[in-house]
């Protein structure tokens, strides 16, 4: 739903949610990061919002050619919800009904991520992505031109967005003071890290996540991109419109 359309009392529940799960902030702060944003999947149960994630879509030249990219900012979902699928699949039809409102030009997924469940999205439901997981030269399989495009185009979004806080050569957006981090109950990533190797992989990428450092992130909404899963709910949305 647009963000215009959120009554008081959704906003009310989306910030109390938020703050259950995120340290280092304060509805200003919230509110000003909703006010960026166009959009906001809403997941709701019993009329109580259980979740959400917001996203902006902006287009952007890169090596002379336009492309669009679909930015998400908060996203939540209640821990008794975790590893239901619910949000995820609402997230897919909504990217895939912005692809179908751009028609012909390239969608690409730009995110900043400081926990490892929103970062192993990547890995589980896309084929190519930057941050890469196995590098091209410790991959058995052939070398992935595609990664450095990625690279460029990541760089390219993150460097306009960011400034002199982003570092290309880690990937990293260090905003000093933590905008906003996983309070240390929630986080659990050095336990995940010695049972999933994605997870392990985060936190070499981004050791600082609990200070609220990010790792920028960039895969290409397309079909052929996308795992089963993934490309499923796409599909739903790029048909719905």
């Amino acid at each position: 739903m647009p963000v215009a359309s959120l009554g008081r009392s959704d906003r009310d529940q989306m910030f109390s949610l938020y703050e259950t799960y995120y340290d280092a902030t304060h509805r200003d702060r919230f509110e000003s990061d909703l006010a960026e944003k166009d959009a906001v999947v809403v997941i709701r149960r019993k009329a109580a919002i259980i979740g959400f994630s917001t996203f902006l879509v902006r287009e952007q030249r890169i090596d002379g050619q336009p492309i669009h990219y679909l930015f998400s900012g908060d996203t939540v979902l209640h821990s008794a919800s975790w590893g239901d699928p619910v949000l995820l699949r609402a997230w897919f039809r909504a990217a895939g009904a912005v692809k179908a409102r751009i028609g012909d030009d390239r969608l690409f997924w730009f995110s900043i991520m400081m926990g490892h469940r929103t970062f192993r999205i990547l890995p589980n439901f896309f084929r190519e992505f930057v941050p890469a997981i196995d590098p091209p030269e410790h991959s058995t399989s052939p070398a992935r031109p595609g990664v450095a495009r990625l690279e460029r185009i990541r760089n390219a979004i993150a460097k306009a967005r960011y400034g002199a806080h982003f570092d290309p050569a880690t990937g990293l957006i260090d905003f000093g003071p933590s905008q906003g981090h996983l309070r240390q109950e929630w986080a659990g990533v050095e336990e995940t890290a010695t049972r999933n190797r994605f997870a392990a992989f985060f936190l070499r990428a981004n050791p600082h996540h609990y200070r609220g450092v990010e790792l920028a992130c960039l895969a290409e909404f397309d079909t052929a991109n996308l795992k089963r899963y993934g490309a499923t709910s796409f599909a739903e949305g790029l048909s719905g419109g």
